[in-house]
Formats: structure tokens, C-alpha cells, sequence
């Protein structure tokens, strides 16, 4: 019989520097994704820290920090997967990261999204250095965040790593050719691409 591989996204926009809250807020979604059969949610883009410059310390999250460890707890006890958001330490600068977290509370990958916005709020940010992918419940996953789905490129070398499915934790506006972009990136690349994004004025639109 074939396996069908469910996934939950979150439409809900976090609040800067309260990060433990966002993390509460966030694990009742994946409460009420695990109640509905689905088996790994996707947050929008920095969801544990909320997408806002300038950045503060309180923002800065590492892996160990208790908003990340709420998360994998709850992972670990619902049995599903996460995919978790906020900005971390890099080796000089923030970086925007994506965790994608497993049945079992553990680390799959971690993902530092590699085309930041530099020409814009984003500059006070390190750019990560390699798109990466790996095995969920035997489906092959990448993750692009925002603004990296607007290269080509990106997507492409998700799925010559073998990617099955790509995950955007995502949050901007002016979404009607944003999602064009998603739909060609899906098509030029035969994956499934599933994005998450907060709602807002001409924003929102979360989609598979």
C-alpha cells in the first residue's frame, strides 16, 4: 500500500522577541496537525524569533535555546515532524534558519538560507553556503527560505541533491508572482514545493 506523506502549514505571524510564546503558539499547531493525520507542519519564515529588523539579542536563538527544545519535545511526543524558524548565530553575522526537526525530537538538517536580502533589512545577516536535503519517513526534503525561491538555481540544486518536496518557510507581500515562481519552480524541477506564509495585506496565500 502506498504511504500518503501529509503536510500541515501554519498561516499565523509570530511575535518579535517573544520567542518561548511564539514556540507555545506553535506547538498547539502541531497538536492540531498531528489531531488531523498530518505528519511533518511547516512554519512560516523566522516564526520562533518574528521576522523583524533590526535585529535584537533576544531574537538570536541557538539550537539549545529553550523556544527550539519546546519544539522538539513536543516533536518527540506527537510523533511528527517540524519545521522550525529563527534566527541564529552564524560565524560572524545572524543567520535565518530553518531546523527541520524529527519523530523523535532530533535534528534531521539545519538549513541557513543562502540568498539573503541584501539590499535590504536582511544586510545585517551572513548568507548560509550550501542548500541541503534529507530523509523523512523515507521522503527526500529540502528546504529554500523567501527569497531564495526567486533564483532558479535554487530549487534546481534541491533536486539534483534528490529532493522529492521543497519547503519554503516564507515571509513577504505581493504574493500573486511570488507564487507563479513557486508553481515554475515546482514544474521546471517535477518536486512538490509546499510554502508557509503569515497573513497580511497582500500577503498570506500558504499553498502546496
Amino acid at each position: 500500500m502506498q504511504k500518503i506523506f501529509k503536510i500541515a502549514v501554519l498561516q499565523a505571524r509570530s511575535s518579535p522577541e517573544k520567542c518561548t510564546e511564539n514556540a507555545k503558539l506553535a506547538a498547539k499547531a502541531m497538536q492540531k496537525a498531528s489531531a488531523a493525520g498530518a505528519d511533518l507542519l511547516l512554519l512560516p519564515e523566522c516564526f520562533l524569533s518574528g521576522y523583524r529588523f533590526p535585529l535584537t539579542e533576544a531574537q538570536i536563538l541557538s539550537p539549545d535555546a529553550l523556544p527550539v527544545r519546546l519544539l522538539c519535545e513536543e516533536a518527540k511526543r506527537l510523533s511528527i515532524g517540524v519545521v522550525a524558524t529563527a534566527f541564529t548565530q552564524g560565524k560572524e553575522k545572524p543567520r535565518n534558519t530553518a531546523f527541520l526537526i524529527g519523530r523523535q525530537g532530533d535534528f534531521l538538517m539545519r538549513y541557513d538560507k543562502v540568498h539573503t536580502c541584501d539590499f535590504s533589512f536582511e544586510c545585517e545577516l551572513e548568507s548560509g553556503e550550501e542548500f541541503r536535503v534529507c530523509d523523512f519517513d523515507g521522503v527526500k526534503i529540502g528546504v529554500m527560505i523567501c527569497y531564495d525561491r526567486e533564483y532558479p538555481e535554487s530549487a534546481r540544486m534541491l533536486m539534483l541533491k534528490g529532493a522529492e518536496l521543497i519547503l519554503v518557510p516564507n515571509d513577504c507581500g505581493g504574493m500573486r508572482p511570488r507564487l507563479c515562481a513557486l508553481q515554475t519552480r515546482a514544474y521546471e524541477n517535477m518536486v512538490g514545493v509546499v510554502m508557509a506564509n503569515p497573513p497580511g495585506e497582500n500577503a498570506g496565500n500558504s499553498s502546496a
